[in-house]
């Protein structure tokens, strides 16, 4: 079952909303710092739990879905590690305005296969029970934050099913690109588990435009450089999608002004 936590914005500026999704083993706080100042300029996030959702990435990309399509208006999809492949498999339900991606995990790649070297993650992952997330040795590359960051971060972190983790290690899951979605792909030049060739390798198979952030690593929205990680993210959707998400903003302002005018 997916749970969701919505960040009103301060003064709403925006039609479209951002659908926030965390990576695997992650709690939707983890988005909270990009939530804070994005709802500081306008935008409503919606920050997604999907853990609870069994059968893989595409009954999650389903679930989203289902989310989404409640919604009042259109979406932008930001996702995080393994939940960049379920704002993919959301976005080929239904087409976001646009899709933000943070330091995806490539399926089936070595870096995804590392995050399961643990003899208990193997156990989970075969057996089909709740896969734990990374610890120790095999977390460092993948929990790469200082002190205390990485512990509060890792103090969140709940098992997950071993479905949606075995479409990610094991490349079960083949992402398509969202054609005629604007798309961006941000990567650390120190994440360990997407080295530059394979992130742009990503790139260009998921139609997205490539930034390097510079001294992150891959958790680029909880460690010392989140904040021009977001900052990245908000000018590019605003550069993106520009006088279109303004419109439907001034759209949606003209239909509820005409709904209140005819409720006196």
């Amino acid at each position: 079952m997916l749970t969701a936590e919505t960040v009103h914005p301060e003064g709403a500026r925006y039609a479209a909303s951002i659908v926030c999704l965390p990576g695997l083993w992650a709690a939707p706080a983890v988005w909270r710092g990009f939530a804070s100042y994005l709802a500081h300029r306008g935008w409503e996030c919606h920050l997604l739990d999907v853990r609870e959702v069994r059968g893989g990435i595409e009954a999650r990309g389903e679930a989203v879905d289902e989310y989404v399509g409640a919604l009042p208006g259109p979406a932008v999809f930001l996702a995080h590690d393994g939940g960049a492949l379920v704002a993919l498999a959301a976005a080929g339900r239904r087409r976001p305005a646009a899709l933000a991606l943070l330091a995806p995990v490539a399926p089936r790649s070595r870096g995804a296969r590392r995050l399961v070297a643990a003899p208990r993650s193997l156990l989970g992952l075969v057996l089909g029970g709740p896969v734990p997330p990374p610890a120790g040795r095999t977390a460092a590359p993948w929990l790469d934050l200082p002190e205390p960051i990485a512990a509060g971060l890792r103090a969140s972190l709940a098992p997950d099913d071993a479905a949606s983790v075995r479409d990610v290690v094991w490349g079960r899951f083949r992402p398509r690109p969202a054609g005629g979605v604007p798309a961006l792909l941000v990567t650390g030049d120190r994440d360990a588990l997407l080295p530059s060739g394979e992130a742009e390798a990503l790139a260009r198979a998921w139609g997205a435009e490539l930034r390097v952030l510079g001294g992150a690593g891959h958790w680029p929205l909880a460690g010392p450089h989140w904040q021009a990680a977001v900052a990245l993210v908000h000018r590019w959707i605003v550069q993106t999608l520009g006088e279109p998400l303004l419109e439907l903003y001034a759209e949606a302002q003209a239909e509820r002004d005409a709904e209140d005018e005819g409720g006196e």
